[in-house]
């Protein structure tokens, strides 16, 4: 999220900042080289076991589909260590970029920011450039002409093949305005410089219509006729689950109107399922399992079904998504927008006295333990069959808030089969049913 926020000041409009390069790094893992990777670590990390046991799992080989494929170049995805490889070994991109684009520190190097700014005015010869880098997605956002962004892309191809032996994917790697729009990290982050469409002036972020239809597949998946035996309390609650999680990745943006086309598919997916599962039609749908739901502005009628406690279950619409605004000015004082203050229940670890130790830590027991099974001789005491033996108390605990201990002595003890053991463990449930029923008939 800190990569996308700034964005929303950069690419308004009084910043200047026009050109967008979508940066894409052809098959980025696959292509690392090992050699440069060791010694991209090596930076930084002198003990030279690491640096042998990292080279022993880059070349440790893939498995795909049951056959070892040796492994020549590339961290393979899914892979442990593969996330924090990728970001050291592009970490050397980063610091080309500092040293031909970014801004001196303002603090520390008063002159050369300066200098700097000036440079860089409107009307100068050179382009300013901002970057941004999530693992190998990176875009650069340019104030300058659309020849500056040409040749800015053009650098960062030369230095990627010649100094790090990758490869930019000329299909996917464009120049954009930033009126047209472009695509970063699964947001649409385009900017309107009229008021069109009940839009204001301004930029504006929300969820890709990839990212959409991804999560419309999903739902899809769970209303398909081969679910029809699904429980529809267990439907209505998986569905919440999916559309829940996925409108809160994106409510620090602005995404109302793609939330709308969401639970306009969802309700409609929802209703057909309900259709075809119980054999009856949409009048009938919606007098039977749909429900009025009171709300702010009136309320609707909404799915909902009971469970089996009496709480009503209601379908969650990605509307109801509490939106956030998260627009950081001072980089060092960001908040981060998922990672509110929340009210935690407070829990009391379990001691020492109160958790078990194991029969160790109870020689008594152990011991006590040890004769009943010498004195039942390899045979079952109630049944009197030769087989492996359990030790069971014969007189049950008494569990309430403060539970009994157990009597180990071993005439309170006694040695059963499994088949008695349990049972003896059966009758004992069947015990405290019949207890929790006349406390509650009383």
């Amino acid at each position: 999220m800190d990569c996308v926020q700034p964005l929303y000041k950069l690419c308004g409009t009084k910043t200047g900042y026009r050109w967008v390069i979508e940066g894409d790094v052809r098959a980025c893992f696959d292509k690392i080289p090992h050699d440069r990777l060791i010694e991209a670590v090596a930076r930084r990390i002198a003990d030279t076991k690491v640096l042998a046991l990292i080279r022993r799992m880059l070349k440790s080989g893939i498995m795909i589909e049951r056959t070892l494929v040796p492994s020549e170049e590339g961290t393979p995805q899914g892979g442990i260590c593969s996330p924090i490889l990728a970001n050291i070994y592009l970490h050397q991109f980063d610091e080309w970029y500092s040293q031909h684009y970014a801004a001196p520190d303002r603090k520390t190097d008063q002159q050369g920011y300066s200098a700097w700014s000036w440079r860089h005015k409107k009307g100068k010869n050179l382009a300013a450039v901002q970057m941004f880098r999530y693992a190998d997605d990176w875009i650069l956002l340019i104030r300058g002409t659309k020849t500056q962004a040409q040749d800015i892309k053009e650098a960062c191809k030369l230095y990627l093949c010649d100094e790090l032996g990758l490869e930019l994917s000329e299909e996917k790697t464009k120049i954009t305005h930033i009126v047209e729009g472009f695509e970063f990290l699964g947001f649409r982050i385009f900017r309107c410089n009229r008021p069109s469409n009940g839009r204001k002036v301004g930029v504006f972020m929300r969820p890709t219509d990839k990212g959409l239809k991804r999560v419309q597949a999903k739902d899809k998946a769970m209303t398909t006729r081969s679910s029809l035996n699904d429980d529809y309390v267990y439907k209505i609650q998986a569905i919440n689950a999916v559309i829940c999680g996925w409108a809160n990745y994106y409510r620090a943006v602005n995404p109302t109107e793609t939330f709308h086309k969401l639970d306009r598919y969802v309700w409609l997916r929802l209703k057909n399922w309900v259709e075809k599962k119980y054999k009856i039609g949409p009048k009938e749908v919606k007098r039977q399992y749909m429900h009025y739901q009171p709300g702010p502005k009136g309320g609707r009628d909404e799915f909902a079904a009971q469970e089996a406690g009496g709480k009503w279950v209601w379908r969650y619409r990605a509307t109801q998504t509490k939106l956030i605004y998260h627009r950081p000015s001072i980089k060092r004082h960001w908040p981060h927008p998922y990672l509110e203050k929340v009210k935690v229940e407070h829990y009391v670890l379990p001691t020492l006295k109160d958790m078990w130790q194991g029969n160790s830590v109870a020689p008594e027991y152990t011991a006590n333990r040890r004769e009943v099974l010498k004195r039942a001789n390899g045979t079952c005491e109630r049944c009197g069959r030769a087989t492996k033996l359990t030790v069971h108390h014969r007189h049950r605990v008494k569990w309430s808030k403060k539970p009994k201990q157990a009597d180990h002595q071993p005439e309170n003890m006694e040695a059963l089969c499994q088949t008695c053991h349990d049972k003896e463990h059966r009758a004992e449930q069947i015990h405290r049913i019949k207890q929790r029923a006349e406390k509650a008939s009383l």
